[in-house]
Parts: C-alpha cells; sequence; structure tokens
C-alpha cells in the first residue's frame, strides 16, 4: 500500500464528509451502527477501499473516521486513518 496515495484518499474523503455531514443524521448512522465504503482507484492506480464511521465521544459529540487500506488488506498493514469531531451544534473541534 502506498501510505501517501492512501493518506490524499483518506484527507479527501474527510473532507468531502465534513463539507456535507449534518450532525443528526450522523447520530442517527452511529446509533444503528451504520458503515459507508467503496472501492477506490488511488492516484498511483492501485485499489483502495475506503470505510467511513462515526463513534460517540464525550458531551455528545461524534468522531467521524475515515480509513484507508488495500483492497486485500493484510494483518501486517494498517489503514491510514483521519478523524474529525462534530459538536452537536454542527461546528468541528480542531
Amino acid at each position: 500500500m502506498d501510505e501517501r496515495a492512501a493518506a490524499e484518499l483518506a484527507e479527501e474523503y474527510l473532507s468531502r464528509w465534513r463539507r456535507v455531514a449534518i450532525y443528526d443524521e450522523l447520530a442517527v448512522m452511529e446509533e444503528n451502527g451504520d458503515k459507508d465504503w467503496a472501492n477506490v482507484i488511488g492516484e498511483d492506480g492501485s485499489g483502495y477501499r475506503v470505510l467511513a464511521y462515526v463513534l460517540p465521544e464525550a458531551d455528545r459529540t461524534l468522531r467521524l473516521v475515515v480509513a484507508v487500506n488495500d483492497r486485500a488488506p493484510s494483518e501486517t498493514i494498517s489503514p491510514v486513518t483521519r478523524t474529525a469531531v462534530m459538536r452537536p451544534d454542527g461546528t468541528y473541534a480542531e
């Protein structure tokens, strides 16, 4: 896995999610344990799996997580992850 290409994908997906995410919809996603995933081709031409999900945090905040890994992940390679924390008012903790 090209970690630079995987990191670019993770940052792109997280950036997109941050622009369109609505707190109430993310709260339902977290409550239901929903996950979004896609198989994509990175700029290096390799195949990657992008997984996006939500975890609960303190004070009703939600952690948005994007993890990118090879399509055929290895037990020895950890996914590249990027996260952001959304407050109940829809703003992000930096």
